[in-house]
């Protein structure tokens, strides 16, 4: 085995490594947006079930008269805001990893070609 194929196994190895290492980190991100996202579809699911309750009250809803109905709906309105907020700092993240992670698999891509053609000359 001559000393270029060495090296260049050596470093298909370590860009392997590396893309391995950048798919592991683009995976933890994706995890990281189950939170909020799980967050807005509590927000919605609450959202439905007082509407419902509304709807099947005949008229007289307590919380509503008493002004808290307001207040929830506000609350409901900031959390959701966050949830969103959170959701596209992750999304900024991501689309950087994903970046990189492209950046890897092109070095790997284009060592593994080096590999085969340098392979296939011997």
């Amino acid at each position: 085995m001559s000393k270029d194929l060495k090296k260049l196994r050596s470093l298909k190895e370590i860009a392997e490594l590396s893309l391995t290492a950048e798919l592991a980190k683009l995976a933890a991100i994706k995890r990281e947006e189950e939170g909020p996202k799980a967050r807005l579809r509590e927000i919605d699911a609450a959202r439905a079930q007082r509407v419902q309750h509304v709807g099947a009250s005949d008229g007289f809803d307590m919380a509503s008269l008493m002004g808290a109905d307001t207040a929830w709906h506000r609350w409901v309105e900031k959390e959701k805001r966050q949830a969103l907020r959170d959701l596209a700092q992750i999304a900024e993240r991501r689309e950087t990893q994903l970046a990189q992670t492209r950046k890897a698999f092109g070095k790997k891509d284009a060592l593994d070609r080096l590999t085969e053609r340098h392979t296939g000359k011997m």
